[in-house]
């Protein structure tokens, strides 16, 4: 990556100091971007490249809360609906998930896991937690925290003046 040291001993991405600045928000984005792409190719290479994070999200979601709906899942994990959609379908196509009709309601459709998708559930959960364990070893206990906490109330801000 194209960074260079500042004054304080931080690294800052060149694009930053040539755009933004000084101000050290303005390359919120492109960390944000970066972040995004270096964790899905260590997820491709450390995890599964069949099965995203987003896909294993939701795998876990249902073992912990089977049969629940579409739209619920795609609330509490904060996926909008097309792409909830489209994820239930990849993994109802590979026989991970299968669509009931809810009991209590036969207009609404609940997701549940299959045989097959617990046992992949049980197969890269190691690698995830491997995954995890590289992706914050530089992290003392606190300063996970702390940025997890960060990420928390930025997410909190944006809802906010969004209207959500």
């Amino acid at each position: 990556m194209n960074e260079t040291n500042t004054t304080d001993g931080t690294t800052v991405p060149r694009a930053e100091q040539t755009v933004g600045g000084t101000d050290p928000t303005w390359a919120f984005m492109l960390r944000l971007r970066r972040l995004t792409q270096l964790y899905t190719a260590s997820w491709g290479r450390a995890v599964s490249a069949e099965v995203t994070s987003t896909q294993f999200g939701v795998l876990t979601f249902l073992e912990r809360f089977p049969g629940e709906s579409q739209k619920d899942i795609g609330a509490h994990l904060s996926m909008d609906k097309s792409n909830m959609t489209d994820v239930a379908n990849r993994l109802t196509r590979r026989g991970y998930v299968r669509v009931l009709k809810d009991p209590r309601d036969q207009r609404r459709n609940v997701l549940v896991l299959t045989p097959e998708g617990r046992s992949l559930l049980a197969e890269l959960r190691p690698r995830v937690d491997a995954l995890r364990a590289d992706t914050f070893a530089e992290f003392s206990g606190g300063e996970l925290l702390e940025f997890l906490g960060g990420m928390d109330r930025l997410i909190a801000r944006l809802e906010t003046l969004s209207g959500e």
